[in-house]
């Protein structure tokens, strides 16, 4: 096995506690079989998502490469019955109680891999095919777990894992900027003569300006975060709507989210990351579907 990262030693929960993450309070509305194999694959998401974060920093690309090898030879473990990890017998767990298929995780690995250079999209189209690996793997990996029907509502996890990536890379601009990544396509940065390098929380007064380029450009990547919204929800089959409703939870709170974003405008570069606070959660997850 590849070097072994400290995540091995935790169990799932208290990885996915760990992350304070927006998805968390969806899993309540599962019952624990089912939170238990959700948390699994959180889990396994994040730990790879979080290696990957090691090549922002000095010296890290070596370090985040042994670490991705180390879950990519754990996932096969893990479908094959022999992990080594409590993560990874949790997914063994959860692949056999609920039939999962290893393929949309190993196109996460593949789409967390694109994450080791520094990010470099001329279109959306090309974005797509990142958020589609890193993200909407994730939720159609997570169908079985639902209950729902996989071939059915495939399309639905596509639409909406890319509207969830797609506000994080609106909220998280700044903080990808510190770690040199810039995932805006630069066909939409250009359309409005900018560069990469005008996403900054350093960015001047002016560039903030609520009626200069940068804040057009961000209304723009906004209302195509709110398209993708839309998409999903067009695509949500009537036949597994009650069993899709974790999903249905995260996408109400992550539109929230982008709503909290569209109101700072270029600001949400020099504001702490924008979150949706648990009393929102708590109100969205029970009316606001």
């Amino acid at each position: 096995m590849s070097a072994v990262p400290l995540a091995a030693q935790q169990s799932p929960g208290q990885i996915a506690r760990a992350s304070g993450s927006n998805f968390l309070i969806s899993f309540l509305f599962l019952s624990p079989g089912r939170r238990r194999a959700l948390c699994a694959v959180y889990a396994f998401c994040r730990v790879v998502d979080d290696a990957v974060d090691l090549a922002a920093v000095d010296d890290g690309l070596s370090k985040a490469e042994a670490q991705l090898a180390f879950w990519e030879e754990e996932l096969e473990a893990a479908f094959e019955g022999r992990p080594t990890t409590a993560l990874g017998f949790a997914l063994h767990r959860a692949a056999e109680t609920f039939a999962l298929d290893a393929e949309p995780l190993r196109e996460l690995l593949r789409g967390v891999h694109m994450d080791l250079e520094p990010p470099q999209y001329e279109s959306f189209a090309e974005l797509q095919v990142y958020m589609s690996r890193v993200a909407s793997a994730v939720g159609i990996a997570c169908l079985p777990i639902f209950g729902a029907d996989t071939e059915l509502s495939q399309p639905y996890a596509e639409a909406l894992g890319k509207a969830l990536q797609y506000t994080n890379i609106l909220r998280d601009l700044a903080e990808d900027a510190e770690r040199g990544r810039c995932y805006l396509p630069r066909d939409a940065l250009q359309k409005h003569g900018l560069s990469p390098d005008a996403i900054s929380a350093n960015t001047s007064r002016d560039g903030l300006a609520s009626d200069g380029p940068l804040a057009a450009l961000l209304s723009e990547e906004n209302a195509r975060a709110q398209g993708l919204f839309e998409q999903a929800r067009a695509l949500l089959p009537a036949k597994d709507r009650r069993a899709l409703k974790p999903a249905r939870i995260m996408g109400s709170i992550y539109q929230d989210l982008l709503h909290r974003v569209n109101k700072l405008s270029p600001l949400v570069l020099t504001m702490p990351r924008v979150r949706c606070p648990l009393y929102r959660k708590v109100y969205l997850a029970l009316f606001g579907i």
